[in-house]
């Protein structure tokens, strides 16, 4: 449960094919009663190590008190179904002064790979004859 930057919603298609572009947003809400900076980080899990990173071009914004910040993202497609963990954090200044980002929430959505389906071609023969 968060704290203060709730990740509440993935915006990622259901599957896509291998190789293919993944757009995702991803959603955060201010839970605090003031504004504070929030960051999105992602992540993909499919059984390599370390996790491949989910690109954010913009990763951090100050965000109003129940506000929801979105956050596009995007990733190639590998050829099996991965698993994006999308990760809010929130920025504080602890008693001595000192800033910085705090892990506050995770959220995970999967997505499958699209089953490919073979083209079939018109391709025909033409019928010739010797001359």
């Amino acid at each position: 449960m968060a704290q203060y930057a709730d990740v509440i919603e993935i915006v990622a298609p259901s599957q896509a094919a291998p190789g293919d572009l993944v757009n995702i947003t991803a959603r955060i809400k201010n839970l605090h009663s003031d504004a504070i900076g929030i960051m999105v980080a992602g992540a993909l899990e499919y059984g390599i190590m370390p996790w491949p990173d989910v690109e954010f071009p913009t990763n951090s914004a100050n965000v109003e008190p129940g506000a929801v910040a979105e956050f596009s993202g995007y990733f190639y497609m590998p050829d099996k179904g991965v698993t994006i963990h999308a990760y809010s954090y929130y920025y504080a200044v602890d008693e001595y002064g000192y800033g910085g980002w705090y892990l506050d929430d995770e959220m995970t959505k999967v997505v499958n790979v699209a089953a490919l389906t073979p083209q079939v071609s018109e391709f025909k023969i033409a019928d010739f004859y010797k001359v």
